[in-house]
This record gives structure tokens, sequence and C-alpha cells, in this order.
């Protein structure tokens, strides 16, 4: 006596195996696609930090070359400042003297 439902069953069980097998396999791609997408985006956002990164040190050089020309017009204005009270101070003990 054959068992009609065991018989059937038996039958699937191929066909649930590559079901399984597929399942299985559908998982870890998107497992595998999951973590590419999560990498990149750390490079994407890894890149953009680095881009920002640059041009604020491009934006930093430019403010440092500014204020070492305007350090040097300073001490320029200083030197012909302290030329100035020279001769004024000179000027005043010549006119001391006499």
């Amino acid at each position: 006596m054959s068992n009609p439902a065991l018989t059937a069953t038996m039958g699937n069980v191929p066909g649930m195996a590559v079901i399984a097998a597929g399942s299985v396999h559908l998982a870890l791609g998107i497992a595998n696609a999951i973590d590419a997408a999560g990498e990149a985006l750390y490079d994407h956002r890894y890149n953009t930090a680095l881009e920002a990164s640059a041009a604020h040190a491009y934006q930093m050089e430019n403010v440092a070359r500014t204020a070492v020309d305007i350090i040097a017009e300073l001490e320029a204005e200083n030197a012909r400042l302290r030329a100035v009270c020279k001769q004024r101070s000179d000027c005043i003990r010549a006119m001391q003297q006499s």
C-alpha cells in the first residue's frame, strides 16, 4: 500500500531543495548588496570629507598668504614711523641744545 501524500512529498523534495538553496543564495546576495552599498556610502563620505578638507586647506593657505602680506606692510609702516619718531626726537634735542 502506497501513501499518496508521502509519494507527492517525496516527489517535491528536489524542488523544495532547489527553492531552499535559491533562498539562501538570494539572502547572501542581498547581504552582499547591503555591504557593498555601505562601503560605497563610506567611500563617498570619506571622499567628500577629503575634498572639503582640501578646499579648507586651500582657503587657509590664502588667508595665511594675506596675513603675511599684511604683516610685511605693517612692519614697513612701523619702520617708517620709527624713522619719523627718531627724526623728530633728533630735531627736539637739537632745538633744546641751541
